[in-house]
């Protein structure tokens, strides 16, 4: 039975300070929250997060030096803090903008209140969970306290073992001289492709930009189940995903900011891959773990592109590159050559798409209303990037940006312009 495993090289980057010569992953937390109309129990809260950390070993466990590096290790008894704060809003705003102190649990919480409205937040390290198996936590979270609301007993089977990392599940998936030769591409620098067009950094240096504890934004676009369904057709009759749509919005509202008078831009798009699905067998939402990667798909985009067009055309290299299996292939590649001390650069995106699905509503009590749910990530020197997804039939687009990078009256253009183009097509 496994208690005890090294942090994976894959996960050590969300464990180990690199400074600026790493990705901005170090601590970083993965909020997920819900908003409800009714007054929730403290104490049912706390038991219901002492469950979670029954049943999910990982959520459970410490980060401690051995003898080859950090391990993993499962502790017998977790208590993962409670904080009551008064205020919604303004106050989540300035939550998402601290990072727990994770050595006393790798899962956080937080009642917000503010009248007869309740928002529950769960944080957690995105070392141990991706958004994806977040949202699965949050849905077991609410399954457990809804049962205590109720009188019930919940219980949780409680696992001892705990899940390998992805990228030691990957071990072996790709032949070696495959991955090799990507590694010794990486070594050479590669071709010197140019460097793709992004918003102008209008928030750097400004004497007035935000607090600290509202440099990161989290700026929602949601829209009804009604409204959802019409974008769900107008993508089928288009003949693209919502998912390939709402890239192509982006990329051409993004395009719609950078020198209308020139032609075709080189664009770059970030999207996330849920590696759990490029696994055999398939690991489900449920087990709680970062199975995250990324993945660049680059294009040029002129002015007066069509959304549509552009979005067929990021359909087709991604469906192109996972059959390639280039996440698995690149990630491989670069926890390689970082282990052979090769510099892997950091790759330059226009722009970040992160799509977490469709995620069903998550039960409450009887006497509270659900109003709305979600969650967000970020850090700084992360690109600005779109959330996208279905929560409870709701099709959320979310911009979430670092503020002292990106000016909030350039973002507030990019909101417009995207809501514009929603609303155009549901007209």
């Amino acid at each position: 039975m496994t208690r005890q495993r090294p942090v994976s090289p894959f996960e050590s980057v969300y464990f180990l300070d690199l400074g600026a010569a790493g990705l901005p992953l170090y601590d970083m937390p993965a909020f997920v929250e819900s908003l409800v109309r009714g007054r929730l129990d403290p104490e049912l809260i706390r038991r219901a997060l002492g469950l979670l950390t029954e049943h999910h070993p990982i959520l459970r466990s410490e980060v401690t030096a051995g003898d080859a590096g950090l391990l993993l290790r499962v502790r017998d008894r977790c208590r993962p803090p409670l904080t009551l704060l008064d205020g919604i809003e303004d106050t989540y705003a300035e939550l998402i903008n601290t990072r727990p102190d994770w050595t006393e649990s790798l899962l956080h919480a937080w009642l917000l209140t503010d009248g007869e409205r309740s928002q529950v937040v769960l944080g957690v390290h995105h070392g141990v969970a991706d958004g994806r198996s977040a949202f699965a936590v949050l849905d077991e979270f609410w399954r457990y306290y809804t049962a205590l609301a109720a009188g019930g007993s919940p219980s949780a089977e409680r696992r001892e073992e705990l899940p390998e990392a992805v990228d030691t599940r990957l071990a072996g998936a790709l032949p070696d001289a495959e991955v090799d030769a990507l590694v010794d591409a990486i070594a050479q620098g590669g071709p010197a492709d140019a460097k793709p067009a992004t918003l102008p950094t209008e928030g750097v240096g400004r004497p007035d930009r935000p607090a600290a504890t509202r440099r990161f934004v989290v700026d929602r676009l949601e829209f009804p189940a009604e409204t959802t369904d019409v974008v769900v057709a107008a993508a089928r009759t288009r003949g693209v995903t919502v998912n390939s749509l709402v890239t192509g919005l982006v990329l051409t509202a993004v395009r719609a900011q950078l020198a209308p008078e020139q032609g075709p831009l080189t664009m770059t798009c970030g999207h996330g891959v849920d590696l759990r699905t490029r696994l055999s067998p398939e690991l489900p939402l449920s087990t709680v773990l970062n199975c995250i990667t990324g993945l660049q798909t680059t294009l040029a985009v002129r002015h007066d592109d069509r959304p549509e067009t552009v979005g067929r055309e990021v359909a087709d290299q991604v469906a192109g590159a996972l059959a390639r299996r280039d996440p698995e292939r690149f990630l491989l590649a670069a926890l390689r050559a970082g282990a052979r001390g090769i510099a892997v650069p950091v790759p330059v995106v226009s722009y970040g798409i992160s799509n977490v699905g469709r995620i069903p509503a998550h039960p409450v009590p009887g006497d509270v209303e659900l109003l709305r749910f979600g969650g967000t990530a970020n850090a700084p020197g992360m690109p600005p990037k779109i959330g996208v997804a279905s929560f409870g039939g709701r099709l959320l687009v979310q911009n979430e940006y670092d503020s002292w990078t990106y000016a909030p009256e350039q973002m507030r253009r990019l909101r417009e312009t995207l809501r514009g183009s929603l609303t155009d097509l549901v007209r």
